[in-house]
């Protein structure tokens, strides 16, 4: 009786110990998330998840398995985005951080990076979604003018690249990257 009780014991303090250690890990566990994604290593972005990629920017939620997510996933990673984490703390049971954004998308549209407030939620030491609650940094007007003169400029002088702005594949990411091109080349 006396071995099963210490047994008993032993697996809860050891349980306790692997729940502890979870906690401490979820900053960690954000800034392997942000690496994996300035790496474009998708199985490392896609590790990091309990189950399906679940997104929410500001009102918009998405919600991908893992083999959806990768369809996206080629899409941003054909910027060559570059990710920094301005700041981060652990907030509850959650991660929350302030995150700057740019690639050659953001920069012509925004004309600079954009900054946006992050929560990252986890379940089981994975992360369970991820949400951007708020922009910090995005100029709306420059960046529907600049992408209100872009396509238009596409229609008129190239328009067999018309529909990159709609296409989220990598074959829209280059076609959109080479209307930039062309634009600023004019």
């Amino acid at each position: 009786m006396k071995k099963i009780i210490l047994i008993l014991s032993i697996a809860v303090i050891g349980s306790s110990f692997q729940q502890s250690n979870k906690e401490v890990n979820k900053i960690e566990i954000a800034e392997k998330y942000i690496n994996a994604l300035n790496e474009s290593d998708y199985d490392g972005i896609i590790g990091l998840f309990k189950d399906s990629i679940r997104m929410k920017e500001l009102v918009y939620s998405s919600v991908f398995s893992k083999d959806e997510y990768y369809s996206l996933f080629q899409w941003d990673s054909t910027f060559y985005p570059s990710y920094k984490i301005l700041g981060i703390k652990k907030e509850n049971d959650a991660v929350r951080m302030t995150v700057s954004k740019e690639c050659p998308r953001i920069l012509f549209l925004n004309e600079e990076p954009n900054v946006t407030d992050e929560i990252i939620r986890f379940e089981d030491g994975k992360i369970k979604s991820i949400e951007i609650i708020k922009y910090i940094v995005f100029n709306e007007k420059v960046w529907e003018k600049n992408r209100v003169n872009l396509v238009e400029w596409v229609e008129t002088h190239h328009p067999g690249l018309n529909g990159f702005l709609y296409d989220q594949t990598k074959k829209g990411a280059i076609k959109y990257l080479q209307a930039i091109r062309l634009y600023q080349s004019r």
